[in-house]
């Protein structure tokens, strides 16, 4: 069994515009031709990064007019950060729980984001507090979000170990018990192994990371880190495509000041999203197909002003109904790569799914 982990000398270095690899940075002259400015922020989504139009407006509020509080870690947001990493044998490290409420149990290396913190800084520092390990993620593999008293978001990545020790009982404290190895067949036989959890909420993630890992890179989504882009809310952008009768690809716009995908603020979940923005662009209902975020953007810092997080999401109409508010209209992809990445983006398993 051999995990495709992407570790540390991988040459990663492709071009801006393109998922060609190679050993040097490189724009290709052809990925730049006749690409319109909303097809160059429509590949920069596509490859993980911002969007190169800048977010000026939200064109839906979910909450009402005047409910313009900021979302601020530790009261009205809680960001749990998570890591599933798996050793050359295949078998995952676990903590036993140290807090009061769960001491003895096992569970997947999970805490809070702390105030100023990115969240892959977040994720190495409880990882190593609570495993005495250090790692490098390279990817996210799983977005959660509710309303909880407020924004509860959970994002999970797995990476590579880089050092530490493993740590044990005599070097308990408030963090955790010990750390330890298990097999996924000890974690999901784990009444006769005798290992108590906190919770199985993990067990489909570590399952959907084992599963990631296994496959060749060339049949695995990309790989996600957050981008440090500072939002003071919780918001969503839309990539909502489409695809015409005469075979062409379609991207909804806003076009109020200048061309943007629509912006929901106070987003927390892509099928309430898709709802709002169905009923504001067609006053109808549509049914979409795969929610894949592209795009995770949050920096952290200042804590207070800029907690915020804002998911990018493609998806495509699997109705064709029609545009009856003349502030959004169908841009027409013309240029091939951005077509093929559409269709390779939507497919499914090729995307981290929208909670």
């Amino acid at each position: 069994m051999e995990l495709n982990v992407i570790g540390e000398g991988t040459a990663l270095l492709k071009c801006s515009y393109c998922n060609y690899f190679n050993n040097k940075t490189t724009n290709h002259p052809t990925c730049l031709w006749n690409m319109s400015e909303v097809e160059r922020a429509l590949m920069d989504l596509l490859n993980g990064r911002p969007s190169s139009i800048p977010l000026t407006r939200y064109d839906i509020c979910r909450k009402p007019a005047g409910s313009g509080n900021p979302s601020i870690l530790g009261q009205n947001l809680c960001i749990i950060v998570a890591a599933v990493v798996f050793n050359a044998s295949g078998e995952v490290v676990l903590i036993q729980e140290a807090k009061k409420s769960c001491r003895g149990h096992w569970y997947y290396p999970a805490g809070r984001l702390e105030p100023n913190e990115t969240l892959v800084e977040g994720v190495k520092r409880e990882f190593e507090e609570e495993t005495g390990l250090t790692f490098e993620p390279t990817t996210l593999v799983n977005v959660e979000s509710y309303l909880v008293a407020g924004y509860w978001m959970r994002f999970t990545f797995t990476g590579y170990l880089t050092g530490g020790v493993l740590k044990t009982p005599d070097r308990a404290d408030k963090e955790s018990l010990q750390a330890g190895w298990f097999s996924l067949d000890q974690i999901k036989n784990s009444a006769q192994n005798n290992i108590s959890f906190r919770s199985s909420d993990f067990i489909p993630i570590i399952e959907k990371t084992f599963s990631y890992l296994m496959k060749p890179l060339h049949g695995r989504h990309q790989c996600l880190l957050p981008v440090l882009q500072p939002h003071k809310h919780m918001c969503m952008r839309i990539i909502l495509v489409k695809t015409t009768v005469d075979k062409e690809v379609q991207v909804l716009l806003n076009m109020e000041d200048t061309p943007h995908f629509p912006t929901i603020k106070d987003a927390w979940q892509a099928d309430d999203s898709l709802y709002r923005l169905s009923m504001d662009a067609f006053k109808s209902k549509n049914y979409h197909g795969t929610k894949h975020i592209l795009c995770v953007e949050h920096i952290g810092r200042p804590h207070r002003s800029a907690d915020g997080v804002c998911l990018n999401v493609l998806t495509n109409v699997q109705t064709n109904r029609e545009l009856v508010n003349n502030k959004y209209m169908w841009h027409t992809v013309t240029h091939p790569e951005v077509r093929r990445l559409v269709a390779e983006r939507l497919e499914w398993g090729m995307g981290i799914a929208c909670p």
